[in-house]
């Protein structure tokens, strides 16, 4: 027996140490693979553009298609909802317009199942905009008795959806269980006539089974969804983030993680605008503390969110943005001050540097005295004062270029803290109006308010006073600079009350060091081709070399050495 229990141990030992090896390599081969999909996303990320590019031909090809002339009203009514199906998820105003011109033609031709087609499509576009009750609206107006059978298929899966967000997000219990009850009717409607190995189906059993907490069983279907996708398609990127939920819940971060960047890899591809992995993604690397990925990966979003024009997206962005973006912006300071920190440890070593230099010198000074045979030592030590010379002129040069770039640093810091400062009292404003509303089920008002360009259009103007503000207090001699560098009478001449004008704006971007065209549209809020347009037409008002131009206006305000 004694035997028995020795054998019994080293056994039970190689077991466990067999065990930590298995747990060690899985850990180790999911890292390299977690490792490997975010080198991926890195690559995919700088494809973004050819990617785009391609959509926007697809784009171009089908607009030719649906305005040739010679189709009958039924084909130019399917060209415009191929048009809307294009759009969708790429730009919001663009799949409504279409949308739109597809019930107003299938209207005046009389086709009714076109215009029911299209009301589908519309009231699918307003549900995944958040604009639940628009999309009721419309769903109300279609008679489900008269469509076909894929259509009430779509009819009553879009019906099961927008109701579910209803539900989710009603305030009153009341209206919660009605839209609850809508939505298991058509829940149940669709699991009578869908086929059973459709992904509607599958998409309804894995909602019900992650409603109960069955995750496993809902993985089990997840897969099967996802083994009929290919990565590049809006529905895998859906499917995938829905997925990366289930192991949220399960608290499996690797897993999550790397589907997350697997739908945001197949929205990138897809030239999806519409999305939500990569907004996610930047929160789990801020909790991380991967400031850069998450400033990175928050920044893209918000650029496809601009495109897409949804509030929704923009709402769901702008609780997270700030927050990354102030940590960001924190590290970076912290970079800047560790750059001064070092640059001063340079300068003190060279000092002291200089200063041995300075002993040796006077040292062979005295030999030289000593020992005329010496001669040649004494060249060589005028060599090295020369050298001398020279490094010291290089660090007057570097004082002066330190203290310009101090002066700079300390006007951006001030405006910065400004900015924020009243932005911040700005959001406290604006909550406390929005909790006011809230609280008194100011709905309509609430959306009104929150619809209502003004409010955009008053921190647009705010936004350039603030800027005109700031860059002239840091290069307050920048217009008179520039006008040297136009004709006479071909000048920039300013209206009254005016601090810079658009021409100015962009010069002025253009001296902070911001070259790109689009870097330019998006912080002035114009297109592209309106920049360039400015640009061209100030620099045909030279005096200067066009080419040397805006070399000249970036040395605006540079320190005379």
């Amino acid at each position: 027996m004694r035997y028995f229990n020795i054998d019994l141990t080293l056994t039970g030992k190689i077991a466990f140490i067999t065990l930590v090896i298995a747990f060690v390599c899985s850990n180790v081969a999911a890292q390299q693979t977690l490792d490997s999909l975010e080198q991926q996303l890195q690559i995919e990320i700088g494809k973004a553009g050819s990617y785009q590019e391609t959509k926007q031909l697809r784009i171009e090809t089908k607009r030719e298609l649906a305005y040739r002339e010679g189709i009958s009203g039924a084909e130019r009514v399917r060209y415009f909802l191929d048009m809307a199906e294009e759009f969708d998820k790429y730009s919001f105003d663009s799949t409504l317009h279409y949308i739109e011109l597809s019930i107003e033609l299938a209207g005046k031709e009389a086709h009714d199942a076109l215009a029911d087609e299209a009301r589908l499509l519309m009231c699918r576009t307003l549900g995944n905009a958040g604009r639940s009750k628009e999309s009721i609206d419309i769903l109300m107006q279609i008679d489900p008795m008269k469509l076909d059978h894929e259509l009430f298929l779509q009819y009553c899966n879009i019906a099961r959806k927008v109701y579910e967000d209803l539900s989710f997000y009603a305030i009153s219990s009341r209206n919660a269980e009605n839209y609850s009850q809508r939505y298991d009717y058509f829940k149940d409607t669709l699991l009578q006539i869908v086929p059973r190995n459709s992904d509607v189906y599958y998409s309804i059993i894995e909602k019900d089974l992650l409603d109960q907490r069955k995750l496993e069983e809902c993985l089990q279907i997840n897969s099967k969804r996802l083994d009929k996708l290919k990565l590049g398609s809006s529905k895998f990127s859906l499917v995938a983030f829905q997925r990366s939920l289930i192991y949220e819940l399960q608290g499996d971060q690797e897993a999550q993680k790397q589907y997350l960047i697997l739908s945001a890899i197949s929205d990138i591809r897809a030239s999806i605008k519409d999305n939500a992995s990569m907004a996610v993604l930047a929160v789990m690397e801020f909790d991380k503390g991967e400031i850069e990925k998450a400033y990175q990966y928050i920044e893209y979003a918000f650029q496809d969110a601009v495109q897409f024009n949804s509030r929704l997206r923009f709402f769901e962005i702008s609780k997270t943005m700030s927050m990354i973006t102030a940590s960001y912006q924190n590290l970076s300071n912290r970079q800047k001050d560790s750059l001064k920190s070092n640059l001063l440890i340079i300068s003190i070593l060279g000092f002291i540097l200089l200063i041995t230099l300075l002993y040796i010198y006077r040292q062979y000074r005295k030999l030289s005295l000593a020992r005329a045979a010496l001669n040649s030592t004494v060249n060589q030590l005028n060599e090295a004062n020369q050298k001398l010379t020279g490094f010291n002129q290089e660090l007057e040069k570097l004082n002066l270029d330190l203290s310009e770039a101090n002066h700079v640093k300390e006007q951006y810091i001030a405006n910065f803290l400004t900015i924020h400062s009243d932005y911040i009292e700005k959001i406290d404003k604006h909550q406390k109006l929005v909790k006011s509303m809230l609280r008194g089920r100011k709905i309509d008002k609430l959306m009104d308010l929150m619809s209502s360009q003004e409010y955009i259009d008053s921190e647009v103007k705010d936004f350039y006073t603030t800027f005109d503000n700031a860059f002239i207090s840091i290069y307050p001699d920048f217009i008179v600079e520039l006008n040297k560098l136009l004709k006479p009478d071909q000048q920039i001449q300013l209206k009254e009350e005016e601090i810079l004008n658009t021409e100015l704006r962009i010069f002025a971007l253009i001296r902070l060091g911001i070259k790109d065209s689009s870097n330019i549209a998006r912080l002035l809020r114009y297109s592209v081709n309106t920049i360039y347009n400015y640009r061209v037409k100030i620099k045909n008002r030279a005096v200067v070399p066009r080419d040397d131009f805006e070399d000249l206006i970036r040395n605006i305000g540079e320190f005379n050495r």
